[in-house]
């Protein structure tokens, strides 16, 4: 039996060159390609087909296109010419992968695919064979044995047509102009899509679940508020709707520590109270719109300390509460 570590990097280091050479080589076909594409009607799909590993391979590129603003499906070629044809119209484009170029049922498949109306891209080594007449655009892949001991299994080929789709991906994300936006948009469930698409609205407490209480009302109306809806705390409004201040649990105990009888109190004198320096008139609230991306709700409960957020309209009226760990569980970070 072989070193297996000297045989794992001899495979790695012979798959290192064969992407050297290929990068080398990419030329006026990849950027046919590109351009092929980029002009396609906007209705229209690349369809990404192989047999065997590549059409593994296939699967791979059809997903990265995808999710980076090309719209694009697998089709197994057999099914193609079985029936899946059907959903294939003029305005498609099938990128081909063979490495020989003469997989019988994929240039099957690519020769009905063009009497649709389709256009084609042929990925393979051979620059004459039976793919690439049937092409209009032939992306030639460098000639390389498959790394291995028997040179057999597909490895070297199927890494070199997984590095040019992703090479083919980001050149069409350049050419659209697509952006950490759009990418976030294909992603919503994914770290990056929460953080540019979660919002203070999605996230916060709001409607019959936010505590709320005016200036006037009682201390106990203050309490039930309080403890019915779980959040440690209640918006107090002036008599316009508009915040005013904001009682929490830290307010409660200061409360109860300065005053026996807080039963015959007004939520007004029983904020005034709590306050921990009781002549202060004016509290600063930190608030947030709706619209607010929650990875700056985040930055804002990060840089002052404090474990939540009132969510106000453009009238300055109470709308929802978003808490240090709505954030957390939202997966914002």
């Amino acid at each position: 039996m072989s070193d297996p570590i000297a045989l794992g990097r001899s495979v790695i280091e012979e798959e290192a060159r064969a992407l050297t050479d290929l990068a080398r080589l990419l030329g006026d076909s990849f950027a046919a390609a590109v351009r092929r594409i980029l002009a396609m009607p906007s209705g229209g799909r690349v369809v990404v087909s192989g047999l065997g590993k590549s059409g593994l391979i296939a699967r791979k590129i059809a997903a990265t296109l995808s999710s980076t603003g090309t719209a694009a499906v697998y089709m197994h070629p057999v099914e193609g010419l079985h029936g899946d044809l059907g959903m294939v119209g003029p305005d498609d484009l099938l990128v081909a992968l063979s490495k020989s170029g003469q997989t019988e049922e994929l240039v099957r498949f690519a020769n009905h695919f063009r009497r649709v109306g389709g256009h084609v891209i042929a990925i393979c080594e051979g620059k004459a064979c039976p793919l690439t007449e049937l092409s209009d655009v032939a992306i030639a892949l460098p000639a390389h044995p498959e790394a291995g001991p028997l040179s057999l299994a597909p490895t070297t080929s199927t890494t070199l047509m997984l590095a040019l789709g992703d090479a083919l991906a980001m050149a069409l994300l350049d050419g659209r102009g697509f952006k950490e936006e759009d990418f976030a948009r294909f992603h919503p469930e994914g770290s990056l899509g929460r953080r540019l698409l979660t919002r203070a609205s999605d996230i916060m407490h709001g409607g019959r679940d936010l505590p709320r209480a005016g200036l006037d009302s009682g201390f106990r109306e203050l309490l039930h508020e309080m403890t019915a809806k779980h959040l440690g705390m209640v918006c107090l409004v002036d008599p316009a709707g508009k915040l005013f201040g904001v009682f929490t649990e830290g307010d409660l105990r200061r409360l109860l520590e300065r005053n026996d009888q807080p039963m015959k109190l007004a939520a007004r004198e029983a904020w005034r109270l709590s306050r921990r320096d009781p002549d202060e008139v004016q509290v600063k609230i930190s608030t947030v719109t709706p619209e607010m991306l929650a990875i700056g709700c985040l930055e804002i409960v990060r840089t002052q300390m404090i474990t939540s957020l009132v969510v106000t309209d453009e009238a300055g009226a109470p709308v929802g509460v978003v808490r240090l760990q709505d954030l957390v569980r939202a997966g914002i970070s």
